[in-house]
């Protein structure tokens, strides 16, 4: 009897944990919309998509002018320099002299060409010292200069085209990183709920075999039973409380992953409230892989990563041939001793560069790379055809595990209600005496289990809902996209076609 006095007192140390805590009833609703809002995740989809943001911003920045500064506020020189005289002898000449400059110049990149385009305006001051003391000012009051790299490779037009799509792609995995939010909540609000379940399964369970056992000892007395059928269900009574024990320390454990993930402190006691079904959809295969063809991030990442392997020849055949650098810079200028006069009197200015470089012999170090990276984009090709046959596989597998669930929570709350009512009846008999502890026995163990499964199933079909919305970004209760007012370029929609429409990619 002391093994059973002991079992009590250890239960009841562990209930008196949470008897200083404030009780919070929450359905699966709350816990979702709580998760969005004060999750560690929802910090990080947060920062993510900012971080996206500004990237985006400084794509957009390179498209637009910006305006320059540059000075030297002073240079000075003190020093001695050689020189060479008129009859060819060299002496050193003393050189003592300050020069402040300045410069502001406007700058547009020109994405279809690769170049850029300056407005720039000059002034530079020279003061010497010493016995020709004097100064004097250089200005160019304006000039517009144009450098063109000719047959390099254009990365800023090269961004044009990817740049965009990644912005739509990171746009559509926020909403995506929001639903694996969801997707978490439900998972850790289960397994809350499933380990309550348990836990009140256990009690029930205790209390029913402590009376069962009370019961068989009058019986015994009686004669009505025999001593391995009462040592039974005294075993029974002795396992319920250590039932109990462990799931007391599940319910503990599933209590602060949930109350962590919701934020909460420990003073927070979360009841989970069991949900209704989720809702019932009615949807086909070719529908939902439409929709999430259109939605899914997948979609875009898809086409920017057929686009960057086409990038990755054009700047390997950039490297391979010839470059030409031209430099064009047209303007006025004038010098004088004065700053006023400096802008008088102004004259042309014109600077005309043109620099080549032409490989002659590199032992095919630039075919191998144009050839290499011909092969990678083959490869490539090949890597998104497998990625699409797998993401079009997943999308089948859920579709057909979200059409059997409707049925399969009909089937199993049915399951659930019957055992209940069996072990009810198993109970009255076993009182009258007309079945056995192995009779009783197995009628309790259906109902915890039908029970237990009741609750997974229920687990399942909110679980597959929200992979469903998280896999389309589609509502279908409510039929609507989850992001709305997002534009695609017609590089997105060149290869969004050729995924509807199932035609070769790569082509």
């Amino acid at each position: 009897m002391n093994k059973l006095i002991l079992i009590p007192l250890i239960f009841a140390s562990y209930t008196s944990l949470y008897a200083q805590q404030t009780i919070k009833k929450i359905d699966i609703f709350e816990a979702i919309e709580i998760a969005k809002e004060k999750s560690i995740e929802a910090m990080e989809a947060k920062n993510s998509i900012q971080i996206s943001y500004w990237q985006y911003r400084g794509y957009k920045a390179d498209l637009l002018p910006n305006v320059d500064l540059q000075g030297m506020l002073p240079s000075v020189n003190r020093s001695y320099n050689r020189y060479q005289n008129a009859d060819g002898s060299y002496s050193f000449v003393s050189s003592q002299s300050m020069t402040k400059s300045l410069s502001l110049s406007i700058n547009q990149n020109i994405p279809f060409t690769g170049g850029v385009i300056s407005l720039q305006s000059e002034l530079e001051q020279l003061d010497q010292f010493g016995d020709m003391k004097n100064s004097n000012y250089l200005s160019v009051p304006a000039s517009i200069t144009f450098r063109q790299p000719i047959f390099a490779y254009n990365s800023l037009k090269w961004d044009m085209k990817t740049e965009p799509i990644r912005n739509i792609e990171s746009q559509k995995q926020h909403i995506v990183d929001i639903e694996t939010i969801c997707i978490n909540a439900i998972q850790h609000y289960f397994n809350l709920l499933l380990s309550k379940t348990n836990l009140d399964i256990a009690k029930q369970n205790k209390k029913n075999s402590e009376q069962l056992y009370k019961i068989a000892q009058s019986k015994r007395e009686m004669g009505l039973i025999s001593q391995s059928e009462l040592q039974q269900l005294r075993l029974n009574f002795i396992n319920s409380s250590a039932d109990i024990i462990e799931s007391e320390q599940s319910y503990e454990q599933n209590m602060y992953s949930l109350r962590t993930f919701l934020g909460f402190d420990n003073s927070v006691e979360i009841i989970p409230e069991i949900p209704k079904e989720a809702p019932l959809l009615s949807i086909t295969y070719d529908n939902v892989l439409h929709i999430a063809k259109r939605n899914n991030p997948f979609t875009d990442e898809v086409s920017r990563r057929l686009i960057e392997s086409d990038k990755i020849i054009a700047q390997a055949r950039s490297q391979r041939g010839p470059k030409v650098d031209a430099y064009l810079s047209v303007g006025f200028s004038g010098n004088d001793k004065t700053l006023a006069n400096s802008y008088k009197n102004l004259q042309d200015r014109q600077v005309l560069s043109l620099g080549v470089s032409v490989p002659i012999l590199d032992w095919g170090r630039g075919k191998g790379k144009v050839i290499i990276a011909k092969y990678q984009k083959e490869m490539e090709s090949g890597r998104v055809k497998q990625d699409i046959q797998n993401f079009e596989q997943e999308i089948k597998i859920l579709v057909n595990k979200i059409q059997t669930q409707n049925s399969l929570v009909e089937m199993y709350q049915l399951a659930d209600s019957l055992a209940q009512n069996r072990y009810k009846i198993a109970h009255e008999n076993f009182m009258m005496g007309n079945i056995s502890v192995l009779d009783i026995n197995a009628a309790q163990i259906e109902e915890d289990n039908a029970k237990r499964t009741f609750i997974n199933q229920k687990y399942f079909s909110w679980l597959y809902y929200y992979k469903l919305r998280q896999v389309t970004l589609h509502d279908f209760a409510e039929r609507r996209d989850l992001i709305d007012n997002i534009k695609r370029t017609q590089w997105t929609e060149r290869y969004l076609n050729k995924l509807l429409n199932n035609d070769e990619i790569g082509r």
